[in-house]
């Protein structure tokens, strides 16, 4: 008889029959270098840890600060998915996604687009029952290819970055846990910044 191997089970049920979840993010996000947070500090917590749990703690180096991105509130510019994919191996695999709005034609966006065509980044993205998501924190996320049309556009391009395809997540986007005695809002208000002193 086979021996099966169980990486992990169920150790609850969910029930979203009365309550409405959250379901539309707010249209800003904060877009970390992938470079700047500290590895050293990055703590994460799955079922496996701790029953029900799926949360992610990280702190930026010293000096270092995210960049927050805003767009028109009455928007859907700001969003953030994934999709769930198995590697040839069987593993289970993500590609993250988070689309942001870029706008206009001025040295300073085209310096942005330039920036996030050649980064690698860390996104948090806030949802309006203020749930913080990071999305790429163990590989990074990238542009991919898209096209910036201004006049087609209304003025801007929502542009996509992604898991490169072979660099996927081995996790879906964590909830973001703050340091002991913290807020997870008021982090991401502060870009997540680690002033120096």
């Amino acid at each position: 008889m086979a021996i099966e191997s169980i990486c992990a089970q169920l150790a609850a049920g969910f029930d979203a029959s009365c309550d409405p979840p959250a379901r539309k993010y707010y249209q800003q996000a904060v877009l970390i270098n992938k470079t700047d947070i500290d590895p050293t500090t990055i703590n994460i917590t799955r079922p496996e840890d701790t029953a029900g749990s799926y949360n992610a703690q990280f702190v930026l180096l010293e000096g270092k600060t995210g960049f927050k991105f805003l767009g028109p509130s009455a928007g859907s510019n700001f969003v953030g998915s994934y999709e769930k994919t198995r590697s040839d191996l069987g593993y289970p695999q993500y590609k993250h996604n988070a689309q942001i709005l870029i706008a206009g034609v001025t040295e300073a966006a085209k310096a942005i687009l330039d920036g996030l065509d050649k980064g690698s980044f860390v996104i948090a993205l806030q949802l309006q029952d203020g749930t913080v998501e990071i999305y790429g924190l163990t590989n990074g996320l990238t542009t991919g290819d898209y096209t910036y049309n201004i006049q087609e556009g209304g003025g801007g391009t929502p542009v996509l970055l992604s898991s490169l395809d072979d660099a996927p997540e081995n996790y879906l986007p964590y909830v973001y846990k703050p340091q002991d005695g913290g807020s997870a809002n008021a982090d991401f208000d502060a870009n997540f910044e680690n002033p120096a002193p």
